[in-house]
């Protein structure tokens, strides 16, 4: 459960919006259902390898499955993250796991509106131990 993780939530910077969200009507039945472009792209710039990565909407309680599409994100890597067209949700967490730490090191963001974000850079300052988000 996303509530268990021990590590403590870090504070999203949040960046200029870098496109126009798609809205795309899907008829189902008599309703239209506006579905938001929610894609985005995950560079990492921490330092460190990432080794997995997790999204879900903000109201479940459980992360799924790591949706990063291979082993590894090293870093100065990035790796672009699709969703479901028919996806509705619009806020959104992520949890990153790191190559050879263990879960307490584990770090999670809670919150992203990816309906505005077409971009997600990932920092770490080893100095003061700080990992941050910095969206567009």
């Amino acid at each position: 459960m996303k509530s268990l993780i021990l590590f403590a939530v870090i504070a999203v910077s949040l960046g200029a919006t870098a496109f126009t969200t798609i809205e795309n009507p899907i008829k189902n039945g008599n309703t239209t259902t506006i579905c938001h472009n929610l894609d985005f792209t995950l560079i990492n710039e921490t330092g460190y390898n990432i080794s997995s990565i997790f999204v879900s909407p903000t109201t479940e309680n459980e992360w799924g499955e790591d949706i990063m599409g291979r082993d590894l994100l090293n870093d100065g890597e990035s790796v672009d993250i699709s969703f479901h067209p028919g996806e509705n949700d619009k806020k959104w967490d992520i949890y990153v796991t790191w190559e050879g730490y263990e879960a307490d090191e584990d770090v999670h963001w809670i919150g992203f509106d990816l309906s505005t974000i077409s971009e997600i850079t990932l920092f770490y300052e080893a100095k003061t131990g700080k990992t941050w988000a910095v969206t567009k």
